[in-house]
């Protein structure tokens, strides 16, 4: 009789991680690897359900920090794979946010900063949030900023951003432009940093055939970093340009 409780707890505990495993709500880095996996690995991470996938390291030794990454438009996954990998091996909470591309950004950078203040909650002891968010997905967290009404210091990162404007993308939303025709995004705190990295436009295969910069914005007491024209030998383009800022911003 105790050998059969034991086998169905067993059994229960076995059927609950199955489920688990089934929302992929968490990767440890060996189940991303780069090379020549990580166009697979890219597929596991943009197939999870809309929501935070959290990204575990084996090394990690910093508890006080929430990064979170956010993707691009109709993004493969596979330029976040090096980028999480490293990020999830310094830091324990660290988080992929997949999302609907279809949807227009301000409405989507409320729903990331409800669904953010819910993680927050449920884990309360942040010292510090770092929010990277690529191409499209910087617009989301550009109007993610004036939706955060919380106290913690934020830094937030966009890269290879069209932060100006992506007609193609954005026609059917309902945007406010300034005078020179460029987004009109709402002010956030001070308690807000904000860096863009730009990529070169010539480089940029999403950017390189537009008759302008979509990157080209400013906002107050913003930084704004251009990236080099190649990385290890070769073209520094749209999707690379993830590995290059996050390799550079753990050097700090």
């Amino acid at each position: 009789m105790k050998k059969l409780l034991i086998f169905i707890i067993v059994a229960l505990v076995y059927s609950c991680s199955a489920n688990l495993s089934d929302i992929n709500k968490f990767f440890l880095t060996s189940d991303l690897p780069a090379g020549e996996s990580v166009k697979q690995s890219g597929k596991k991470l943009i197939n999870q359900p809309y929501g935070f996938t959290q990204i575990i390291g084996d090394s990690a030794k910093i508890d006080d920090t929430l990064i979170i990454a956010v993707h691009g438009y109709e993004s493969r996954g596979y330029e976040w794979v090096t980028a999480l990998n490293r990020l999830a091996e310094k830091f324990n909470n660290t988080y992929f946010y997949r999302y609907d591309w279809n949807i227009c950004p301000d409405i989507l950078g409320q729903n990331l900063a409800d669904s953010l203040v819910i993680l927050i909650h449920s884990k309360p002891n942040f010292n510090k949030i770092i929010i990277f968010g690529h191409s499209y997905g910087g617009l989301v967290v550009t109007y993610l900023a004036s939706n955060l009404n919380l106290n913690t210091p934020i830094e937030i990162n966009t890269i290879a951003a069209p932060l100006a404007g992506y007609p193609r993308i954005m026609d059917n939303c309902d945007l406010d432009y300034d005078k020179n025709d460029k987004l009109f995004y709402p002010l956030w705190k001070d308690h807000i940093s904000f860096t863009q990295w730009r990529t070169q436009k010539q480089q940029d295969g999403a950017f390189r055939d537009l008759d302008y910069d979509p990157q080209n914005i400013k906002f107050d007491n913003d930084k704004i970093i251009l990236l080099p024209e190649t990385m290890n030998g070769q073209r520094l383009g749209h999707n690379w340009s993830i590995t290059w800022v996050i390799n550079n911003y753990l050097k700090d």
